[in-house]
């Protein structure tokens, strides 16, 4: 009985193959049913037909078999048996082939690869499976998922990479662009319950955020969405945009071979700054787990894609291994990422890209002796860099090592497509250049000794003008506070809210709150935030309340006294895009706008930028973005930018139009769109890097400063110059070309352009109260608690501009 099971399920597997009758005849003729069932073995190839057919029978003869004939079930070696040769065909093995799919005898040999996953679909569109050897087919167009963050749909196939297969797609909302990768979890390999186990820890793991909740742009793709599908053994990893669908440093050393040592050295500066983030920061899972520091763990040259349309390439990173490694087959090895092998993988990377092929490179006349061909040879400082790199000598502790050892190597030889690149003087120039240097040094010397004098002097008044505005240090010192219970209340969206209630935005597991109880504990205060403003100073009039938070932009009634603890504002901001920075908007715009050239923006007179007049600026359609829920924030632009009630009036209607449809790039329609000022953030860069939208935005200057996806402009109204929010610590304002991600600490908010008022969006926040002196002086007294440097220095911190510098 259990022989004519075995054979009636070998004949099912043979109508699916096509196989021909001799070919059967030879199969049956070696398939024998003694007591030890040694056609199990034999004809392994059936094994997951077997399995799928007629699992509790398998199982019950793999039971009465001895452990040796099954050793290597859960990854069978690609040679059979010799008395099975005629039968058994050897696909050709491609280097990137993916073991875990080696069950399936593809004639490609690379199943993620193999064309008759998409020839099996034109024969029949509703075939799930490879008509070949069994493999789940690729997705079809106008195929539909649903994720936490929206729904998406299925354009086109890309093709594969590392893992999983790459799909053009869109979001069904917004019609915005996705690129979607395909993990499969197919029951050949995986049993139902380890099926289950790795969809839960997909969606757990897959994707990447920073824990303070900035966005920086680093060169990291982080995916927008992970889903598995209830239905099929599939997941989908989401990533916004068209970065995804990036060409592979594979692809690049297949059509261009290799780079030249300058070229390599650009790409380890790009890539060992971007591992130094990803191992020293500290990240948020999608499951809430916080993370410090993550190893790749899957650099090679499939996961770096590279942005090669102009001579200053990008490389971005890719597919890491905390969320591709949860498809790896159960018996595989594990391996623990760690930040030492991602070094040596980057130093393997560099490797090929100079030999130009994939290559060892121990005992390589690359690295170990002089190349005879002069385009081919490596200075030797670099040489001995990429052997530390790769740890064949000595070995980096770090990236950041790592990096700046590379930044401080002598630069490279001058190769012949880089010769041309190179501008100088004539050396004949410079003889008769020496006595006006040095007359210039002269002048610039006493330029530079009145310059500091001057600032001095300024610094002088300046700490003149605020030294009553700092009156103490830290909060225990503030005397005299009244005891007792007291309320107070703010805007419910505000900064000033997150700062008091939201714990580790200024502490570690604290917030304001909790800090002033433990410092003044005779006083309780309640805070009661409110939806606007208004509502706040009507109850400080009417004696409801004992003080309130305000930012300070109206007039309040002479009964109301207030005193200033910090300074916010609005920022208008544009793209700022790494991989695009010549041709970004902060260049085209010299990194600043008017307020009429805000007003005609907003109120849909300007649609795309090379309509704004007496600029050059690039053929890009504008797409407007305002905060979400921010009513004060909205009513402090329409005053100081809009001005005028038509103006103000359209401005609002242009806030419940319908957001643009799939065709806006080709015609741009004019809207509005409300998001949470993050989100916005994200979406004005990927709109200009995925979509080649000039999208611009604004919003309070504490969510923005530090967020270096987008670019703050300098703002100009009337005839006033324009004036910059951030200034470098040289005294200069920043500009286009600095840096925001990398040269963090080397700038911070303009404190004097807030003082003076000079910068037309900005404002102070104020403690208002009661001019009452029958009532306890608590409002005063908070703002002298907020005035402390302690406080101050937890405010700067937490975005708002401080209203004087004080030392940390």
């Amino acid at each position: 009985m259990v022989k004519d099971s075995g054979k009636k399920i070998a004949q099912e597997a043979w109508q699916r193959e096509g196989m021909t009758q001799q070919v059967k005849q030879k199969v049956l003729s070696r398939v024998r049913i003694p007591a030890q069932f040694r056609w199990v073995q034999r004809v392994s190839w059936i094994v997951p037909i077997v399995r799928e057919k007629s699992a509790p029978l398998v199982e019950g003869i793999k039971a009465k078999l001895p452990q040796r004939f099954f050793r290597k079930v859960q990854n069978p070696a690609l040679e059979e048996s010799e008395s099975v040769e005629t039968i058994t065909f050897t696909p050709p093995i491609s280097p990137g082939v993916d073991l875990i799919y080696r069950k399936y005898h593809c004639w490609h040999g690379n199943t993620l690869a193999c064309e008759w996953t998409q020839k099996t679909l034109e024969a029949d569109p509703t075939a799930y499976k490879c008509e070949k050897c069994g493999f789940p087919t690729i997705l079809t167009a106008k195929t539909e998922f649903i994720g936490y963050r929206g729904r998406y749909s299925i354009e086109s196939f890309l093709g594969h990479r590392g893992m999983g297969r790459l799909y053009q797609g869109f979001q069904v909302g917004d019609q915005q662009p996705v690129v979607v990768k395909e993990y499969l979890l197919p029951n050949v390999c995986f049993n139902p319950e380890e099926t289950k186990v790795r969809k839960q820890l997909f969606e757990r793991i897959a994707g990447l955020s920073l824990a303070d909740g900035r966005i920086q742009d680093i060169r990291l793709n982080s995916p927008w969405d992970a889903i598995s599908d209830p239905f099929a053994e599939r997941c989908y990893l989401v990533s916004n945009g068209r970065q995804e669908a990036y060409p592979t440093l594979r692809s690049y050393l297949a059509t261009n071979g290799a780079m030249t040592e300058a070229q390599v050295r650009r790409f380890l500066n790009q890539v060992l700054q971007t591992l130094q983030f990803l191992h020293t920061q500290k990240f948020s899972l999608p499951s809430g787990q916080i993370q410090q520091g993550i190893a790749h763990g899957n650099i090679n040259l499939d996961s770096l894609l590279i942005i090669a349309d102009a001579p200053a390439f990008f490389i971005h990173i890719s597919d890491l291994s905390l969320w591709e490694s949860v498809f790896d087959l159960p018996t595989s090895k594990t391996v623990i990422p760690t930040f030492a092998q991602d070094l040596i993988d980057v130093g393997y990377v560099a490797f090929y890209l100079l030999a130009g092929s994939i290559i060892e490179p121990v005992n390589h006349p690359l690295l170990y002796s002089n190349m005879e061909q002069e385009e081919r040879r490596l200075s030797p400082e670099f040489k001995r860099f990429l052997l530390q790199l790769l740890n064949l000598n000595s070995s980096f502790s770090n990236a950041e090592e790592a990096r700046q050892t590379l930044l401080k190597l002598p630069p490279a030889p001058l190769q012949a497509q880089e010769v041309l690149v190179v501008i100088s003087e004539p050396e004949e120039k410079k003889p008769k250049l020496r006595r006006f240097y040095l007359l210039f040094l002269g002048l610039f010397g006493l330029i530079l000794l009145g310059s500091i004098i001057s600032f001095l002097l300024q610094r002088f008044q300046n700490q003149q003008v605020t030294a009553k505005d700092v009156v103490v240090c830290c909060l225990k010192d503030v005397s005299a506070v009244p005891p007792g219970n007291y309320t107070f209340a703010g805007e419910s969206n505000s900064t000033w809210t997150k700062i008091w209630q939201q714990e580790n935005l200024v502490l570690q597991n604290q917030n304001l709150e909790q800090k002033l109880k433990i410092n003044q504990p005779q006083l309780e205060l309640n805070y009661q935030p409110y939806d606007s403003l208004t509502k706040v100073i009507n109850n400080i009039e009417s004696g409801e309340i004992d003080f309130g938070i305000l930012n300070f932009f109206q007039q309040l009634s002479p009964q109301i006294r207030h005193e200033r603890f910090a300074y916010d504002g609005l920022v208008v901001f544009v793209a700022f895009s790494y991989s695009k920075r010549d041709q970004s908007l902060p260049e085209a715009l010299n990194g600043k706008i008017t307020t009429e050239q805000l007003r005609d923006l907003y109120t849909g007179k300007i649609t795309n930028w090379n309509q704004l007049p007496g600029l050059n600026l690039p053929d890009l359609p504008v797409k407007l973005y305002i905060p979400r829920n921010e009513p004060e924030t909205l009513n402090i632009f329409a005053q100081r930018v809009l001005k005028e009630e038509n103006a103000i009036a359209t401005f609002e209607k242009l806030q419940n139009q319908e957001p643009p449809s799939a065709a806006f790039v080709a015609n741009p329609t004019t809207s509005i769109t409300t998001l949470p000022t993050l989100e916005m953030l994200r979406k004005v860069l990927q709109d200009f890097e995925g979509n080649n939208i000039g999208s611009i935005g604004f919003a309070r200057f504490s969510q923005v400063f530090g967020q270096c996806s987008v670019y703050p402009l300098a703002l100009g109204d009337g005839n006033q110059p324009a004036v910059q929010t951030l200034v470098l610590n040289n005294g200069n304002s920043i500009d286009p070309k600095t840096d925001l991600c990398n040269d963090k600490g080397k700038y911070s908010p303009n404190i004097q352009v807030f003082q003076t008022g000079s910068y037309p969006l900005g404002y102070p926040l104020v403690v208002a109260y009661l001019g009452d002196n029958s009532r306890p002086p608590i409002g005063q007294k908070f703002a002298e608690m907020l005035k402390t440097e302690e406080v101050q220095q937890l405010l700067e911190k937490a975005g708002l501009v401080p209203i004087a510098k004080t030392q940390n």
